[in-house]
């Protein structure tokens, strides 16, 4: 059985708007008509439709009944998960990365610091979530266990949706290039158990500070959506 190559522009129509999503230019909830985005890319509806299809089994698209699909939307609970999930993988690749230093393997993930720290002191967000993303994979390729990688990295687009909620505040973004440090640190150093608690560490806390600031975005979302409360009694006498 031979299975076909995706042709290269499904792929491109893919990639862009994958992009559009990760970067907030197709927001949470946005309606994805098919018509639309063809015409806004320049592309044909066939394209995209299969691009959507893609998007669709990586959870960065939903199915809104008859009305065609839209960005999923950003579940809190959810990316909790995924953030717990992550720790444990953190935590393994570090201590791996460290053990590989300590019996002799060259780790050094000083680019990556240099690469975080400008783009700290740049401000500009979408550089600060490469980098951040940029320093993760590299501790993950330090470890020498390619499954690492290959596990976290179908997660990883949910991740960078909501970074941005995080990373924009210059007290956060700066205490988490802090911590980066200090993993690298122990990875460089071979100090294998600090190299794994301060990475399980950072991942727990980036989960719940993300965690706070979705269910405070969500909250206010979802009162105004319910409408006001009525009081029967009341809608009886109007009546």
């Amino acid at each position: 059985m031979r299975i076909e190559p995706r042709p290269v522009l499904i792929d491109e129509v893919y990639d862009r708007l994958k992009q559009a999503i990760l970067a907030g230019e197709l927001a949470a909830g946005a309606p994805l008509a098919q018509e639309p985005l063809a015409a806004r890319l320049g592309v044909s509806r066939q394209p995209v439709s299969h691009a959507l299809r893609l998007l669709l089994s990586e959870g960065l698209v939903t199915e809104r009944g008859r009305r065609g699909l839209m960005v999923a939307p950003i579940e809190p609970d959810r990316l909790r998960d995924l953030y717990r999930v992550r720790a444990a993988l953190d935590a393994l690749a570090a201590r791996l990365a460290a053990e590989r230093a300590a019996g002799g393997a060259v780790v050094d993930l000083s680019a990556c610091l240099s690469q975080g720290r400008a783009a700290l002191a740049d401000g500009e967000l979408g550089r600060l979530i490469a980098a951040d993303v940029a320093f993760h994979r590299a501790v993950y390729a330090a470890s020498g266990n390619s499954a690492i990688a290959e596990t976290a990295e179908a997660a990883w687009p949910h991740f960078q949706r909501s970074m941005g909620l995080v990373l924009g505040d210059p007290d956060y973004g700066a205490r988490a290039w802090r911590e980066h440090a200090a993993i690298a640190e122990a990875v460089g150093r071979g100090q294998a158990e600090r190299a794994e608690t301060l990475a399980r560490a950072h991942a727990e806390q980036a989960g719940e500070a993300t965690w706070r600031r979705l269910s405070a975005e969500v909250a206010p979302a979802a009162e105004s959506a319910s409408g006001p409360e009525t009081d029967p009694e009341t809608d009886n006498k109007a009546a």
